[in-house]
């Protein structure tokens, strides 16, 4: 991911410094050379200064691969840095959705610890990743989404997620990935889910602190 951040940022740098190079010193002067001087500008700042600003697809679609709590999937969507299509991929961050009481589905999902997302009324049996998570000591907790609607954006019955809402796992009923290796993610996460916990109460305190202030 680190790599192609990198890549998002030299694209957006390279556009920024384009446009800006057609500066010259008459850009201000009341003159037909004024005049062409700020016309070109606003051509190419047209085209350039978007590579910076239009950059959704870095923002929103960025993955993680070859992480130790992403199940290992092979291949996946193409990264491109504008455009932003939304996926379950594992490693991908869980895009939006309206539920049918009109909040988003992120509002539904704890703040910490791994979420077993349930759609669509699934009726699949998890069970012993239930167990295998909950085992594992790591904060964890299963939610049951009936709405029509996720299960047609996300495409699949049963999700895993991390408590930064990035997918561990997706499918319609578990595999040996979803039971055993979520498990050892969690284990191996343990100081992580303490370290986050420790974050988002935080940040809670400075924000009713800040509240309060005001």
């Amino acid at each position: 991911m680190g790599e192609r951040n990198v890549g998002a940022s030299r694209y957006a740098s390279l556009g920024r410094r384009k446009w800006r190079a057609q500066y010259r010193p008459n850009i201000r002067d009341r003159t037909p050379e004024g005049a062409a001087t700020r016309e070109n500008l606003v051509r190419v700042a047209e085209i350039e200064q978007r590579k910076s600003n239009e950059m959704i697809g870095a923002e929103l679609g960025y993955r993680y691969i070859d992480s130790p709590i992403v199940c290992d999937i092979p291949g996946g969507p193409e990264h491109r840095f504008r455009v932003y299509e939304p996926t379950t991929w594992p490693g991908a961050r869980l895009p939006h959705v309206w539920l049918a009481d009109g909040t988003p589905m992120q509002d539904r999902i704890p703040f910490e610890g791994f979420t077993l997302l349930r759609l669509g009324g699934t009726r699949a049996d998890t069970s012993g990743l239930e167990k295998a998570m909950r085992g594992s000591g790591a904060p964890f907790t299963v939610l049951e989404v009936p709405d029509e609607a996720a299960r047609h954006v996300y495409g699949y019955d049963l999700l895993l997620l991390r408590p930064d809402l990035h997918i561990v796992w997706r499918g319609n009923r578990p595999t040996p990935c979803s039971g055993s290796a979520p498990a050892g993610f969690a284990r191996r996460s343990g100081p992580l889910m303490d370290d986050v916990r420790r974050h988002s109460l935080n940040v809670c305190d400075k924000m009713i602190a800040l509240m309060a202030a005001r």
